[in-house]
């Protein structure tokens, strides 16, 4: 049949839903890329399938970024809630039934209403993990779409194409955070289908193993776009080295794209865990003396690209923590004692995850029970004024501790730079540590 969309207009329904995606998502992040052909996503019958990492966010995104709005297959429970119902009957959305949702089972109508509107040539949507996925990698993903596009295909449906589309979140649970949408190469399925059902054998959704194999490859495809890696800290550390080492390319801006970042890092979560524990180990090593320097690889790539710029930053560093000096033995004194219960609680052997849950539980039970001691001294001495001059003065005393011990470790650092003849002057050795994390990389590649 032919297809109702075009590249060049979208229908009434889909300009107020595509403006609504527009205004939620702009508002929500600071920036959303994306990186498909040109007109990929435009017309045909075509079934989408995307990574699960955000809820309903990845809706919005999907319908940002594509050159369509899909018509999205979404739990039937949503349709239980009156004014989600009216949302998901204006959008189209395609119910299907979950075994663990209450209500009558089954989907034939679910694959019905989908083949209809892949034959008039619509975009649908499934989220084919069939859960939102809390870690940085897809869950298995289940053989709904390869069973829909198998379908439709023998329903008469032609030209099907199954198009994969990864969401990359720089924080999922963050406002104004980064989003990258990678829309991979199409699978056209009349071009394959002998591949999947040879010839002399069902091409329907009732060939288990050509279901099987279409779910396999639907699966790889998609997991090239979507990011795969084993946890968040493998994440945090491949992409913050991949943004490093774009930053060195010749005419390279500071401010890196963020689709180019997430692709490199994607792909060096393909590399060997070898290759990835080089790049951690170095990436360490760099980020230790940048956290000493007080400053960050963007700051490194633009104003500090001189010993003379450099030096100047450390010694601003260094008179600033000259002058934070009384202030902070004031701190150290007054919060002698929760420090070391602190430190004698951090010597416990505990479960990380109750370890995450302890210190910061009681270094904000300890840290109240001293300021409350001097605010009860504060009163002794000079009523309420007392209090407020003893509230005001506990937290800048405390932060000058933390300023000026944060402060000690560059002064260390750059001692140790500037007399150790194996690591040369500090500056010198930022730039080895950094040019260690970029050949880590390429040599992982």
């Amino acid at each position: 049949m032919t297809a109702q969309h075009t590249a060049s207009g979208l229908s009434r329904r889909e300009r107020v839903l595509k403006n609504i995606a527009i205004l939620a998502v702009r508002l929500v992040y600071r920036s959303v890329e994306v990186r498909q052909q040109p007109g990929e996503t435009a017309s045909g019958p075509q079934l989408t399938v995307s990574n699960h990492f955000g809820g309903f966010a990845d809706a919005l995104i999907q319908a940002y970024a594509l050159d369509r709005v899909p018509r999205f297959i979404a739990r039937d429970v949503i349709w239980r809630i009156p004014i989600a119902k009216q949302i998901m009957e204006f959008a189209r959305a395609i119910p299907t039934h979950k075994p663990e949702d209450k209500g009558p089972a089954g989907n034939d109508q679910m694959f019905g209403s989908t083949y209809e509107a892949l034959g008039e040539g619509d975009l649908i949507m499934i989220f084919p993990e069939g859960i939102t996925v809390d870690d940085p990698s897809m869950a298995r993903i289940k053989t709904g779409a390869a069973r829909i596009a198998l379908g439709a295909r023998a329903s008469g449906v032609e030209g099907i194409q199954i198009v994969p589309s990864g969401i990359h979140y720089d924080d999922k649970a963050s406002l104004r955070s980064k989003v990258w949408v990678n829309v991979g190469l199409a699978l056209d399925l009349d071009a394959e289908i002998d591949r999947y059902a040879p010839p002399g054998t069902p091409q329907d959704a009732s060939n288990h193993d050509a279901v099987r194999a279409l779910t396999a490859d639907i699966e790889e495809r998609l997991r090239r776009s979507a990011p795969n890696y084993v946890d968040w800290e493998e994440e945090r550390t491949l992409s913050e080295a991949a943004a490093i080492t774009l930053r060195t390319v010749p005419e390279a801006t500071p401010d890196v794209d963020y689709g180019d970042e997430s692709d490199l890092a994607n792909l060096l979560s393909q590399c060997s865990p070898e290759a990835k524990a080089s790049i951690a180990s170095a990436l360490d090593r760099y980020v230790a003396d940048l956290d000493a320097a007080g400053i960050n690889d963007r700051q490194m790539a633009t104003s500090y690209q001189s010993r003379k710029s450099f030096l100047g930053r450390i010694a601003g560093n260094i008179i600033v923590g000259l002058l934070l000096l009384p202030f902070a033995l004031a701190g150290l004194v007054i919060n002698f004692i929760p420090f070391v219960l602190l430190w004698l609680i951090g010597r416990l052997k505990l479960d990380p995850a109750v370890a995450a849950t302890v210190k910061p539980g009681a270094a904000i039970l300890l840290i109240s029970i001293t300021w409350g001691v001097a605010g009860w001294a504060g009163w002794t001495w000079s009523g309420l004024e007392g209090v407020a001059a003893v509230l005001l003065v506990m937290p800048l005393y405390l932060y000058a501790l933390f300023a000026l011990a944060e402060r000690g470790r560059l002064i260390w650092r750059a001692w140790r730079g500037w007399w150790r003849a194996s690591r040369g002057d500090l500056y010198d050795g930022m730039l080895q540590a950094r040019r260690a994390v970029v050949e880590a990389v390429v040599d992982a590649m």
